[in-house]
């Protein structure tokens, strides 16, 4: 039926993160209904930042720019050794985000202050003892996602499509029967939702597991840093890694200013964003993902046109769908968020607020979805440096602009929407022309 395989790839991946994306607004809609815009989604969005912090670091900069490029060229020519790059990099990265895990909970209170100075002390306990439970999410995720970037590499998507919808059936699990649990027995009820991501990050393992035992993955006593390969992955996987790091500090800085903006201004933010990230989710990094081990082959051969000719292709067709969907949730945005989270203790004020913050993101969230693909097109291509240079220069001018309309304009939560988007139409641009220049085309 799909004469191309990427485009076969798109479609599977697309169908199972739209999935993901209405179990994601599934648990939204529940924690909408069940908290509101209150405090407490306020304290568990806000636990996440440092556990974030170090899967960025550690993990996902090596997967999304490095391991892949380096598994796929081995590949080609030693299957048998591709499969202990895995084994070495995924026994050397487990080991380090264990150790960061263990150096952070030293220095968790200080860490809290910082991520929520609007908090009270009681707030900052409770972030606290949330996050000290959510530290095991990145060492379980670190597991899980280097075994699926493995079958990405081999185009082997169907473990790695439904992984994300088992760890948000996981999240809406301890929503809905840990936290009544923890109410009942006296604790906070937030550490139920805590105990919800934890087990969510062990459904997303398991089937990635046994997807990756299939595909000849297998552990091995393997920790060798002297491995050429694995400096490959390191000195690769520098640049992203720093943007990485800086994309989460940045994140923990908007987080930090959205706790001055009073009780829930959080949660909403954060409503909005994981709306904006359905179409970004489903269609741009569905795309990219699906592109990369393309464009990665193609790179290693030195095969040109078939790059270009993927590239242009995937970045088309992305811009197209997402551009009618923004805009369709740009005039709808009121009515989208009344019927999805206008339910329970989420009403009035908050649906208003969150609808202009939605509306906000939509005037950028073309360029996010393009950008995980042009990105992959620099990686594959083993150039990390000069995406993340780019992404630094777009954090600055979010910050600048969050900083400027929240303390000088005083505007509310929304003002730090509109920096985000002008900060992703800035990224993009300039990732486009830098890449012209980098491959010396018309593209």
């Amino acid at each position: 039926m799909f004469k191309s395989k990427i485009l076969r790839s798109s479609v599977i991946l697309g169908v199972f993160s739209l999935l993901a994306s209405v179990v994601g607004l599934l648990r939204d809609r529940l924690f909408a209904s069940e908290f509101g815009a209150s405090r407490t989604l306020d304290i568990y969005y806000s636990a996440f930042k440092i556990p974030d912090l170090i899967f960025n670091l550690f993990v996902l900069g090596a997967v999304s720019s490095a391991f892949i490029p380096v598994f796929i060229k081995q590949y080609r020519t030693d299957e048998r050794k591709a499969w202990d790059v895995s084994r070495n990099f995924l026994n050397i990265a487990f080991t380090v985000v264990i150790v960061a895990c263990g150096i952070m909970i030293l220095f968790i209170r200080p860490l809290a202050a910082l991520i929520a100075p609007g908090f009270s002390e009681a707030d900052q306990e409770s972030v606290i003892q949330l996050m000290r439970l959510m530290l095991l999410s990145p060492i379980i995720f670190s597991v899980s996602t280097i075994i699926g970037s493995t079958l990405q590499a081999l185009e082997r998507f169907w473990a790695f499509a439904i992984a994300p919808i088992l760890y948000n059936v996981g999240i809406i699990i301890g929503a809905v029967y840990f936290v009544p649990i923890m109410r009942a027995h006296g604790y906070q009820e937030v550490l139920g939702l805590g105990l919800g991501v934890v087990l969510g990050a062990l459904f997303h393992f398991a089937v990635q597991l046994i997807a990756a035992l299939r595909a000849g993955f297998r552990f091995g006593p393997i920790f060798d840093l002297k491995d050429q390969n694995f400096r490959s992955i390191l000195k690769l996987m520098l640049p992203r890694t720093i943007g990485l790091g800086a994309f989460s500090i940045d994140s923990t800085i908007i987080n930090a200013i959205a706790s001055l903006l009073g009780a829930g201004s959080i949660a909403m933010l954060n409503f909005a964003n994981n709306l904006q990230f359905v179409p970004i989710s489903v269609v741009g990094i569905s795309a990219a993902v699906a592109v990369f081990p393309r464009l990665s082959f193609h790179a290693s051969g030195d095969e040109k046109e078939e790059f270009h000719k993927k590239l242009n292709s995937s970045l088309k067709g992305t811009a197209i769908i997402v551009t009618l969907g923004a805009a369709a949730l740009f005039f709808l945005s009121e009515w989208v968020i009344r019927i999805l989270f206008g339910i329970g203790l989420f009403h009035g004020n908050s649906i208003t607020i969150t609808a202009g913050i939605l509306s906000l993101y939509m005037l950028g969230v073309t360029a996010q979805s393009l950008i995980p693909i042009i990105s992959r097109a620099f990686y594959a291509l083993h150039n990390t440096r000069t995406p993340v240079i780019i992404s630094l220069v777009s954090i600055i001018v979010n910050l600048s602009l969050a900083s400027f309309f929240t303390f000088f304009l005083h505007w509310d939560v929304r003002g730090l929407a509109l920096a985000f988007s002008i900060a992703g139409n800035v990224n993009f641009f300039f990732l486009w022309i830098f890449f012209r220049r980098f491959t010396k085309t018309n593209f």
